[in-house]
């Protein structure tokens, strides 16, 4: 073959090549944006059913207070406010979930990364699921090491998983009961065990838990539906520390939520 000739074929080559690559990279972007597309039509879905019943309730309550309202005595009127109040508050809440949901999903979703005490942003998030654990008469009992461990991570994001997922242990314990939670180092990784005695998972639905919208149980043990939004949250921000969540579950006997975090990311 002339130098030319081979030269040419080269040519042609790297240009299928090319093409090749750019079809490849054209169908897997086309895939990511049909994915996009899919989850947002469920968050729409997921979105109307929810609301349905909540704004519904608020509008026949709304209605009856107006309508009856010259014969309604305080008691009964206190209690369909609240009705009211409550429904709402469940609206306002999906709502808030659902666009911090939406942000994890964006592409550009950016992550701060820095050098931190880990150790006192663990101890503030758990002073804040106190506050909740409070309302149940739960105790959170933390063992931590006496020495600061610093790792190079998001501490607002990785606050909200922490938080997401010692709120959940709170909410499907009964009352007065204890959550328990560990802090352990090694050379490679920190691991945090948040450890409950709640309802507890099946060994069929720990697969599925982190899955957006999948409910284990419609209402937790302080008669607050569940969304399904909070692990699956926890679980995209851990991921994003290059870390990952573990979970041992039975029922009735509760859970054990391993959140490990490697130390060089």
């Amino acid at each position: 073959m002339k130098k030319e000739d081979k030269s040419q074929q080269n040519y042609y080559n790297d240009l299928e090549d090319k093409i090749i690559e750019l079809s490849l990279n054209l169908k897997r972007k086309n895939n990511e944006l049909n994915e996009v597309i899919d989850l947002n039509n469920l968050i729409f879905k997921k979105l109307i059913h929810n609301l349905k019943n909540p704004i519904g309730v608020s509008f026949s309550f709304s209605e009856m207070i107006l309508e009856g309202l010259p014969d309604y005595n305080p008691d009964r009127l206190k209690s369909h406010i609240e009705i009211i109040k409550n429904s709402t508050e469940f609206s306002l809440n999906l709502l808030n979930r659902l666009a911090d949901f939406s942000r994890y999903q964006l592409p550009d979703k950016k992550f701060i990364f820095q050098t931190q005490n880990f150790t006192k942003v663990l101890k503030d998030v758990i002073e804040k699921a106190q506050i909740l654990a409070n309302e149940k008469e739960i105790k959170i009992i933390s063992n931590l090491p006496e020495n600061d461990i610093f790792l190079n991570f998001d501490k607002d994001e990785l606050s909200i998983a922490l938080l997401n997922i010692i709120n959940n242990s709170v909410r499907f314990s009964e009352e007065k009961t204890i959550v328990n939670i560990h802090l352990i180092e090694d050379k490679a990784s920190i691991k945090i065990n948040v450890i409950d005695n709640g309802l507890g998972i099946s060994e069929k639905d720990i697969p599925a838990i982190f899955n957006e919208f999948y409910v284990v149980n419609t209402y937790s043990n302080d008669k607050v539906k569940c969304i399904g939004l909070g692990l699956p949250i926890a679980n995209k921000i851990v991921k994003k520390h290059q870390g990952k969540i573990i979970v041992e579950s039975e029922l009735e006997k509760g859970s054990i939520f391993t959140i490990i975090i490697p130390k060089e990311i």
